[in-house]
């Protein structure tokens, strides 16, 4: 995770914010894997319950995007004005 480890730190001063700690998260992209397998035999529920637009495709779009996803908790500061 260095390379997106190293854009948030980036980022992060680019706007202003000092980076106190990253926690990796190298379980989530699973638990939202498992989430969306889910969803998918719900989906009819679902879509009465949030609508078509919410629930249309939305297993179908992030579930294959999951196999390559890095996650990351970011704490982050903004430096007290002086």
């Amino acid at each position: 995770m260095r390379g997106l480890r190293e854009s948030v730190v980036e980022q992060a001063r680019a706007a202003g914010l000092t980076v106190e700690y990253i926690d990796e998260r190298p379980d989530e992209p699973a638990m939202w894997r498992r989430f969306y397998r889910l969803w998918q035999p719900h989906e009819a529920e679902l879509r009465r319950e949030l609508g078509d637009d919410q629930a249309a495709r939305e297993a179908e779009l992030v579930l294959p995007r999951l196999a390559t996803r890095e996650a990351l908790a970011v704490t982050l500061r903004r430096p007290s004005g002086g």
